[in-house]
């Protein structure tokens, strides 16, 4: 009897809404398709703020139908047909009204990566993008490493070697992605070009970088073995060749520590500059922000990681200790508790 009630229990109703952000980039479509997919005993439902045309690709690709809807007072109506039994918002910031007017139709309400006053009103708010100073954030932030869900073609590593054999000469990645907005790329690719030692360098463009490659495409003709690599998935097939990437401190931390590579980041905002994850208790070489970075500065840590064997499978090890590949089960049942309201976190 037990199990025939079980068999007829009611699916779950969850509804995820996603805003484009430009300082977030694509990665909140990956987290969002992610988790919808694992949800697969739920109803899932996916709203999508318009224009979004950049991660709308993300969603279709994985199998999802996302509605579009181009302002947040459309919501409420269509939230009162379903009657879901959580929500997930990812994307930009919220403001308080926005959940305030969603609050009637749905018990549960979660938001990914929200310093915005949407965050004070809702029920819980997880953040990837955590920062040292907690005082001030109320008892229903939590963050931690484990916010990051790790999208799925990262996870298709099937082996990864315990020891990387370096490459001749050593290969330097710079991966700038969610908009570059002060062009650290080719800031980065200036200074690296000044290192007078034989050094491979790729230089990884995404769909969000603002800038013309003019600039760029004449610096990588000046030099032996460099290179640019446009494509969406660069990331993904430059991690198991690199020996030092250096990249932002956004999300991109999280996809390099999934696999394990030396890594300097640098931050592209001043929100950036206060992320606590990618930081040398993690694995990483921390800069601070990027356009105040010194020639010598970005030298002397590619050059640390180079020269210091030991230095580099620290960070390595550092890494992959973090068992990122464990997170999407640690939130899927997280959003399930939600959804089945055996959760004990009280917002405030």
């Amino acid at each position: 009897m037990q199990n025939e009630t079980q068999a007829i229990e009611p699916k779950k109703t969850i509804v995820f809404i996603i805003e484009s952000c430009i300082d977030k980039g694509l990665y909140p479509f990956e987290r969002v398709s992610t988790l919808a997919r694992l949800l697969t005993h739920e109803k899932v439902v996916i709203f999508i703020k318009s224009p979004s045309n950049d991660g709308m690709p993300i969603l279709i690709h994985a199998g999802l139908s996302p509605i579009v809807f181009n302002h947040f007072n459309e919501l409420p109506q269509q939230i009162k047909e379903i009657q879901p039994d959580l929500i997930v918002r990812d994307g930009r910031n919220s403001e308080g009204w926005q959940v305030q007017n969603l609050r009637p139709y749905c018990k549960a309400i979660i938001h990914f990566d929200d310093f915005g006053e949407g965050g004070q009103a809702c029920d819980c708010v997880l953040l990837a993008l955590y920062q040292e100073v907690k005082d001030y954030l109320p008892s229903h932030y939590i963050g931690g490493s484990f916010v990051f869900a790790l999208p799925e073609i990262y996870q298709q590593f099937n082996s990864i070697p315990d020891r990387k054999i370096a490459e001749d000469p050593p290969h330097i990645v710079v991966a700038f992605e969610d908009g570059d907005e002060h062009n650290l790329t080719y800031r980065t690719l200036r200074h690296l070009t000044q290192l007078q030692i034989p050094l491979q360098i790729t230089v990884m463009i995404d769909d969000c970088y603002r800038h013309a490659t003019d600039d760029l495409q004449m610096m990588v003709l000046s030099r032996r073995n460099t290179a640019i690599l446009r494509d969406k998935n660069a990331l993904l097939q430059l991690l198991p060749k690199a020996d030092v990437i250096i990249c932002n401190a956004n999300y991109t931390p999280y996809k390099i520590a999934s696999y394990g590579v030396p890594c300097i980041t640098l931050a592209q905002s001043e929100a950036e500059l206060l992320h606590a994850f990618p930081r040398e208790q993690n694995g990483f070489i921390h800069l601070g922000l990027g356009r105040k970075m010194k020639q010598s500065q970005i030298q002397n840590a590619v050059m640390e990681l180079l020269l210091h064997e030991a230095r580099s499978e620290r960070a390595i090890r550092k890494q992959r200790q973090l068992n990122l590949a464990n997170n999407n089960e640690t939130l899927q049942t997280l959003l399930l508790d939600f959804a089945y309201d055996r959760h004990n976190i009280a917002s405030t």
